[in-house]
């Protein structure tokens, strides 16, 4: 885990180089500020996030630990899921090709909204996930899907 402190020494530091850029609009942190990276990824998937018609959307972050032989089962999300494997493997279906597909610390996921897939760890070693949903507000985050994959 990745802790960022400005503050001190840093804000002077900052303040100088905002001072330099004339095309600066934004100010410098104040105070002591602590920022704690959950995850970092890297994916080549293509992204977006759209909300229909303005509604409001929940955003939801949520860190998981996957023990050996662990499943989250078939289900889907009501809007997107981007995840990053912090710790050990992972193997993802998904109702598209129902290919397993194993991902590994330092990668990242993309499901898209309301596609069905499951994620478990055949490993002997736990898996650490972070995972963020954007879904409409007041929609539960998940919901059950039938086994698409006969498996």
């Amino acid at each position: 885990m990745k802790v960022c402190r400005a503050g001190g020494a840093t804000s002077i530091a900052l303040v100088g180089v905002v001072a330099l850029s004339a095309s600066a609009a934004a100010t410098p942190p104040e105070g002591d500020v602590e920022r704690t990276d959950l995850a970092k990824g890297d994916t080549t998937s293509a992204v977006s996030i759209t909300s229909a018609d303005g509604q409001p959307t929940t955003l939801l972050v949520q860190q998981l630990v996957m023990h050996p032989g662990s499943s989250s089962g078939w289900h889907t999300h009501p809007g997107p899921e981007h995840s990053v494997i912090t710790t050990g493997t992972v193997e993802l279906q998904t109702a598209g090709d129902c290919a397993v597909v194993p991902y590994g610390a330092g990668q990242s996921v993309f499901i898209p909204a309301g596609v069905a897939h499951r994620v478990a760890n055949g490993t002997p070693h736990d898996a650490g996930v972070v995972a963020t949903y954007t879904v409409p507000a007041g929609a539960p985050v998940r919901a059950d899907s039938p086994d698409v994959c006969g498996k």
